[in-house]
């Protein structure tokens, strides 16, 4: 049974493409989610904050991008981000520019879920109603 499963092992994987980290890119706005699906709408499995560096997936050097989001690895979650919110160079955030400040509001991980939430729910651009 063992040979079997080695054997069949072997000849699945050059099939199954690896995805493998193609750059480093950096979260540019105070909270956000890594989402499991390619929506604003889909359940969020990791909150990140301003700086944290994200890796982007590919197969043989080319991003996996689903419309207008990444695929991505953060720790050990692999999920989707909006490339809306990610910078090839790592920022300047609020909470490293006043550290005092941030620190002192004692923000817990449900104050931070619902920041990121907020973000995802934002509309960027202008309004054309008139």
């Amino acid at each position: 049974m063992v040979k079997y499963m080695l054997l069949l092992s072997l000849f699945l994987s050059p099939l199954q493409a690896k995805e493998k980290r193609v750059r480093v890119a950096y979260y540019n706005h105070l909270f956000g989610h890594i989402h499991k699906n390619p929506s604003r709408y889909s359940i969020s499995l990791s909150t990140i904050s301003c700086g944290h560096p994200i890796s982007i997936l590919g197969k043989k050097g080319k991003e996996i991008k689903s419309g207008q989001f990444y695929k991505v690895k953060v720790g050990p979650y692999v999920g989707f981000i909006s490339e809306k919110y990610l910078n090839r160079k790592k920022p300047t955030c609020f909470q490293d520019k006043y550290s005092r400040f941030f620190d002192n509001l004692e923000l817990s991980l449900t104050d931070m879920y619902y920041w990121g939430k907020l973000y995802d729910q934002y509309v960027y651009g202008r309004s054309t109603v008139q």
